[in-house]
């Protein structure tokens, strides 16, 4: 099995690079835009491939059997980068596609939510976005093709849902949400997400599922916030007013957004600039609903780590991290 991983300097592709590294029955191929030097020192080969260039995508694929789609960016590049993968997949003769999509395919829906589950109506432009690529996914002749929907993923190294969420909790701007943070906080450990991916290549009989990937029993937001703020050493936890999350989502949200494009534009790093708590975030906190990740249980075999072994790990690199910054 000769394993082709696009998007492989990303935070999830790196990990699967490195788990697929060390097995014995694979050979891994990085895809991504530059060479890196980390790959280069572990003797990973490297493979430069332009994801939305077909010439590229075809010359990428050469001798490839799998490949494992974990390509970000742009609405629009994902969905142009998807329909050229499947189409240069099935003339190039691979075998099988595992293509990343998420939960936002979902919108707001709320309550227990299956694979099997339909689309919801009101989703925003990412989620639009990956309902289209997972229609390409489908839509592919001559491969066989399994797509996974990881939640929110956290755990070392994940910076929106792990550096992030520490961050606001430091700074007071997130803590107790009272009512508005009712909702449910579908985590995923990037660990497990890895796992899922690197079962989907191997097990027999998937092409054409889709599965969900998150906690079957999530914590509330209120709850995770707590704990987690517990973890890092943020306390003690205060409950936030409703005035200051509307003066965050309705006044500074903005203002942040495009104070973090224009430092990244010029050079100066986005993370200079404070975290803004942006309305469909807040929306996420009060939001009931809970994925079903029975079928990747079953089918992948899936064995997920607990919640609290996951909140450590998270914390301790995000504590780690932060002192070095």
């Amino acid at each position: 099995m000769k394993v082709l991983v696009l998007g492989a300097s990303g935070f999830v592709g790196k990990r699967l690079v490195q788990e697929l590294a060390a097995r014995k029955d694979v050979s891994v191929v990085a895809g991504l835009r530059r060479e890196q030097a980390e790959f280069r020192t572990l003797g990973i080969e490297q493979r430069v491939i332009e994801a939305t260039d077909a010439q590229s995508v075809e010359a990428g694929l050469g001798g490839i059997t799998h490949v494992i789609n974990c390509v970000m960016g742009s609405n629009d590049v994902m969905v142009s980068g998807t329909k050229v993968l499947c189409a240069a997949m099935s003339s190039a003769g691979c075998k099988r596609l595992v293509h990343f999509s998420s939960t936002a395919v979902f919108g707001g829906s709320e309550g227990l939510v299956g694979d099997n589950a339909p689309f919801a109506a009101n989703v925003d432009a990412y989620g639009r976005a990956k309902i289209e690529c997972e229609n390409l996914v489908r839509a592919a002749s001559g491969i066989e093709s399994v797509i996974l929907r990881p939640a929110l993923i956290h755990g070392p190294g994940a910076e929106q849902w792990t550096a992030r969420i520490g961050r606001l909790l430091r700074w007071h701007r997130l803590g107790d949400l009272g009512a508005a943070g009712d909702g449910l906080c579908n985590l995923i450990l990037v660990d497990d997400v890895v796992q899922a991916a690197v079962r989907a290549l191997d097990v027999e009989t998937v092409s054409g599922r889709a599965f969900n990937l998150a906690e079957p029993n999530p914590p509330t937001w209120n709850r995770y916030l707590m704990d987690f703020a517990r973890e890092i050493g943020s306390l003690p936890v205060h409950r936030l007013p409703g005035w200051q999350m509307k003066i965050e989502t309705k006044l500074l949200a903005i203002a942040l957004k495009l104070a973090q494009i224009i430092a990244g534009k010029i050079g100066l790093g986005r993370w200079l600039v404070p975290d803004p708590i942006t309305p469909s975030f807040a929306r996420l906190f009060a939001q009931e609903i809970r994925f079903d990740p029975s079928g990747a249980d079953q089918v992948l075999g899936l064995k997920r780590t607990p919640y609290r072994e996951g909140l450590a790990q998270a914390a301790i690199w995000f504590r780690a991290s932060s002192s070095r910054g």
